[in-house]
């Protein structure tokens, strides 16, 4: 499988199962397999793709929604 986890630079989870993450600016939109949708605003600092694993730093605005 080809999901993702999606978790802050502080190991707190965000999101399972992402499969499409598009990025604006300092906005990332992020959609699972269910099609259920989640933008942060931040940066992604790493991507680990033998563990599934994706983190951003997360802005003080955090969660849009």
């Amino acid at each position: 499988m080809c999901e993702s986890t999606v978790y802050d630079t502080k190991g707190t989870k965000l999101m399972d199962d992402v499969i499409h993450i598009k990025v604006y600016g300092e906005r990332i939109e992020m959609v699972d397999i269910l099609n259920q949708g989640m933008t942060v605003e931040g940066q992604i600092v790493e991507l680990d793709l033998d563990k599934h694993s994706i983190f951003i730093e997360v802005d003080e605005n955090g969660l849009i929604k």
